[in-house]
């Protein structure tokens, strides 16, 4: 369905119980990784624009490898 650097958005055929057919929306992403950067008891947060829910959150900074298509590692 749909397909960019980060994830990739794909609908499956599906069979209900009952017999009717439907569709499942999956997302699938490559793994992430969550930084908890702690100093002096507390800890840093980023603030990013969230456009879903349209306003800013305070987060932990995380990030991925974003092209896997094209192979390698994220050490690399």
């Amino acid at each position: 369905m749909y397909t960019n650097r980060w994830m990739t958005v794909r609908e499956d055929e599906i069979e209900r119980l009952d017999g009717s057919r439907g569709i499942y929306g999956v997302v699938d992403k490559s793994d992430f990784a969550v930084v908890i950067p702690a100093e002096n008891g507390g800890f840093h947060l980023v603030e990013e624009y969230r456009y879903p829910i349209g306003r800013r959150t305070w987060n932990f900074p995380q990030g991925s490898y974003p092209d896997r298509r094209t192979g390698g590692a994220p050490e690399d």
